[in-house]
Formats: C-alpha cells, structure tokens, sequence
C-alpha cells in the first residue's frame, strides 16, 4: 500500500505529519487490498479539514473527508470513517463472490 500525505495552504509542525501516519497505520490490515491511500490536511481559518482518499482497485476510490476545530480529532473522525467504508466495501464484493460462485451450475 503506497500511502502520502500532503498538507496543503497551511504549514503544519512535523509530529502532525507523523501523527497522520501513524493513525493511518491502524489501515494496515487493509493493505494487501488498498492499492494507495492518500491523506490531505488542510486548516481554512480556525477548521481544520482531512480528506483521505483510497484506490482499492477495479477502478473503485473511496473518499471521506472530516472537519473539526482540533486537527487530531479531525484526523481520527476521518480515519474511522474510512476503516467503516473499507469495511463495508469489502464485505459487499465478499458477498457478491459468493453468490457468483453459488449461482454457477457445477
């Protein structure tokens, strides 16, 4: 899994940057089917804003984005967001295999 994480208009101190990647670590147990996870922080104003975005193949790319007065908790709402999208994209094409392979005549 290729991750990056950008911060964009605004100069955050390097233990963001860090703290971002270790949040998106905990993504880990998705890395053998995430292909790239890209993280963009972003403070307008008094808001801070993070927009994570994953391609996790075929085509599909999974977008949250999450807005708070502290970038920490911003990061952490988006994080768990996306784990919760992962999840349920995952689980959805796990149900659709199995009946594509229960519906073929043997």
């Amino acid at each position: 899994m290729q991750l990056h994480v950008s911060v964009l208009h605004h100069d955050y101190p390097a233990m963001v940057r860090e703290h971002c990647e270790e949040r998106l670590a905990s993504l880990r147990h998705y890395a053998d089917r995430v292909i790239s996870l890209k993280a963009m922080l972003e403070r307008v104003h008094a808001e801070h804003r993070v927009e994570l975005v994953a391609s996790v193949g075929h085509g599909a790319v999974l977008v949250v984005d999450a807005r708070s007065d502290h970038a920490g908790s911003a990061l952490d709402e988006a994080v768990a967001r996306l784990d919760r999208l992962l999840e349920r994209h995952f689980k959805k094409h796990l149900v659709a295999r199995r009946r594509e392979r229960l519906s073929k005549p043997h």
